[in-house]
């Protein structure tokens, strides 16, 4: 059995009901009103009955709900089989027995259907019915229905299916530059290039490296986590953003066609190849036991909060495990002692000392003296020189007033002298 492929809203009843009650050459006998909590089954009475929920709800544009379940060609069923299995799917739609709705049956030459309109406006308080992702639960509903009521079990619609992201259409003017020049624009090329490139699933370098043959250069767009947020392409001297040619080829779909590990992403920002998992057990166990103590330049700064320093562990247990438990642990010639259980010791080990080393730099932080504090011996050192300035050119400044007093002294001795010599 399936439905529509879109449950469909209205605003009028009048339409819906005239529609589904109308004969045609087509059917095999006139639709009749099956079922439903309506009195009425003629036309005129139905389209009352329904609006007499509208008057509840004056401010709802759509109150009808309007969908059909139709059977595989040559299968027929009574109408009250018809009705239960009608009842039983708007009771898990989610409707309640105070919502009105009529089941309206047809017969044609492709089998047999039932139109099942109702009220989104509930008689009881003219609560609305909402419906969200209706016609998605609708699917689901109807395929366990089937199974409930013993009926041939049918494919979903295809309107459940994800849609597929899609290209990018080309302009009019790159359709008239197709015409004029007899060759495919550029857009339309790069996503055939892209096309043919993203076949088998390739990982992040092969996808690149197919591109660079194809004669396109391709940006990564990788922030400094490592995070990469997609591609930038250029062809034929055209710089083409992942949103100019489709969805298709934004990196949230681009991804789910690659066979992407973040990685690859670190590699591509760095420069740094990524080192195969299955070489790395290997490498750790070659690598000698001073090599395990040198730490990134990243762990001695004091900007980094402990989180941060953590998470820059990561690197130095993966290379530590064996060769640091074998020279520290004495226990580490048990053959029972895996070498999870040293990682873990090891690892725990590695944090307590790159936290207790952060709080260490913390606090020599809030001792140490501040710049301004280092002035002060050249500001104590500036005033002893003044002082010294100061008390020398008081000094200097006596000794010049006695000798102005001793001038006019010297005078009048010399003028008493010369008059007594007279």
């Amino acid at each position: 059995m399936k439905g529509m492929q879109k449950i469909r809203r209205g605003k009028n009843f009048a339409g819906v009901v005239l529609y589904a009650l109308k004969a045609g050459t087509h059917h095999r006998s006139d639709p009749t009103v099956i079922g439903g909590n309506l009195l009425s089954d003629s036309a005129i009475g139905l389209i009352a009955e329904f609006d007499t929920s509208k008057q509840l709800r004056p401010d709802v544009t759509k109150p009808v709900w309007h969908n059909s379940l139709r059977l595989p060609c040559g299968e027929t069923l009574s109408n009250e089989q018809w009705v239960m299995f009608a009842d039983d799917y708007m009771k898990r739609m989610g409707f309640n027995d105070t919502h009105l709705r009529c089941y309206v049956l047809h017969d044609d030459l492709t089998g047999q259907h039932i139109h099942i309109i109702a009220s989104r406006i509930d008689l009881n308080g003219g609560k609305l019915y909402l419906g969200r992702n209706e016609n998605l639960i609708s699917t689901r509903i109807i395929s366990e229905l089937e199974i409930v009521h013993g009926l041939t079990i049918t494919k979903a619609a295809s309107s459940t299916k994800p849609a597929q992201p899609k290209r990018k259409r080309i302009s009019r003017n790159e359709q008239m530059q197709e015409a004029r020049t007899s060759s495919s624009c550029p857009k339309k090329s790069l996503q055939c290039i892209l096309d043919k490139s993203l076949i088998g699933k390739p990982d992040l370098n092969t996808f690149i490296k197919r591109l660079e043959d194809s004669k396109v250069t391709c940006k990564a767009n990788v922030g400094l986590s490592g995070k990469m947020s997609g591609f930038s392409f250029e062809y034929d001297g055209i710089a083409f953003k992942a949103s100019q040619i489709g969805k298709k080829y934004s990196w949230s779909n681009l991804q789910k066609l690659l066979n992407y590990e973040p990685e690859h992403a670190e590699a591509l920002r760095t420069g740094i190849s990524p080192i195969p998992r299955p070489l790395q057990q290997s490498v750790v166990q070659e690598l000698p036991v001073s090599s395990m103590n040198v730490l990134p330049m990243e762990w001695k700064g004091e900007s980094l909060t402990i989180s941060e320093k953590i998470a820059s562990l990561t690197p130095a247990i993966a290379v530590n495990p064996v060769t640091t438990a074998s020279t520290t642990l004495p226990f580490a010639h048990i053959p029972n002692l895996t070498l999870k259980t040293i990682v873990k010791d090891n690892k725990r080990q590695q944090i307590l000392n790159a936290v207790f080393d952060l709080q260490n730099t913390q606090k020599i932080k809030k001792v140490r003296p501040r710049h301004f504090m280092l002035w002060i011996p050249f500001v104590n050192l500036l005033k002893l020189f003044n002082f010294c300035l100061l008390y020398a050119f008081k000094k200097f400044r006596r000794i010049i007033k006695i000798r102005s007093l001793t001038l006019p002294l010297s005078t009048k001795s010399s003028v008493s002298v010369k008059q007594s010599r007279q």
